[in-house]
């Protein structure tokens, strides 16, 4: 069933993304004022998000490759900062079977994640939550099997509440749930960050760049930690580049689709032949 839940003075502090900074600052000179309640900002963001497509495509395949669910699985997730739905378009498309729903501050870009995902009809539910607060947890209703978050966690700015919401996020989490979270970090050294930019001058790298220097969150080593703070009983990072990384949170242990422990198997590695 589609809902739109509210909070009273809910604010859009954990969102998608955020307007880079470094390399790519100098193409958003005419860009209005960062402010995810400012419907032209919002109007600039979602025009710039169309035109990396095709990176933002291979975020969420990565995201997508790591959810262990067969296509007409059935399971819940939550989607932390989901913006515009590009995400939840990806998954749902690929998992027939999946229940989403949307957590966001901006009421604009629920509008555009609504639009996006009206074919999947009540697979969808799309609530407006400020993620700054503990509150949130109150607008939505758990156990989810999955939570994802792409670029927008780092948004919270606040170190603090980023570890809080990673317990937040455990608590809302049923037995084996994964919480996966691509998201800009800080990047280990701020003299590596003149590396970064360096790297991305070779158009065959790949690399991204940076993206907001030093002013993140925390980095990738100390998000593992934060998880690992929260509950979570396996915390790792699958993929990194300078200031991207896709961390995972695994509650208990792994449930894999074809039925096969994933504890057990990892037990059974450290047996040797012959032994």
């Amino acid at each position: 069933m589609e809902a739109t839940h509210h909070h009273e003075h809910a604010e859009h502090a954990a969102h998608e993304e955020h307007a880079e900074h470094g390399a790519h600052h100098e193409h958003d000179a005419h860009r209005p004022h960062e402010d995810w309640a400012n419907e032209e900002y919002v109007a600039f963001w979602l025009e710039r998000e169309g035109a990396r497509a095709d990176q933002r495509q291979r975020q969420f395949a990565m995201v997508r490759s790591l959810i262990p669910k067969e296509h007409d699985q059935e399971f819940r997730y939550v989607n932390l900062g989901a913006g515009p739905g590009n995400l939840d378009e990806v998954l749902l498309a690929q998992f027939h079977g999946a229940q989403a729903t949307l957590v966001d501050g901006s009421l604009q870009m629920l509008a555009e994640a609504r639009k996006r995902l009206e074919r999947f009809e009540n697979r969808v539910e799309f609530v407006q939550a400020n993620l700054a607060s503990p509150e949130w947890t109150g607008a939505v209703k758990g156990p989810f099997d999955v939570a994802v978050s792409t670029i927008a966690l780092h948004n919270l700015r606040d170190p603090n509440r980023l570890r809080q919401l990673y317990t937040e996020t455990f608590g809302l989490l049923g037995h084996g749930g994964i919480f996966l979270n691509y998201d800009y970090v800080r990047i280990a050294r701020p003299e590596l960050l003149p590396l970064a930019r360096w790297a991305t001058k070779d158009p065959d790298s790949g690399f991204s760049g940076s993206h907001g220097g030093s002013n993140l969150p925390g980095t990738v080593e100390e998000q593992l930690g934060w998880l690992r703070e929260a509950g979570f009983a396996c915390a790792e990072c699958f993929w990194k580049e300078f200031q991207s990384a896709l961390m995972a949170g695994i509650r208990d242990h792994l449930h894999l689709p074809d039925g096969e422990d994933a504890h057990g198997a990892a037990a059974g590695a450290h047996t040797h032949d012959g032994h």
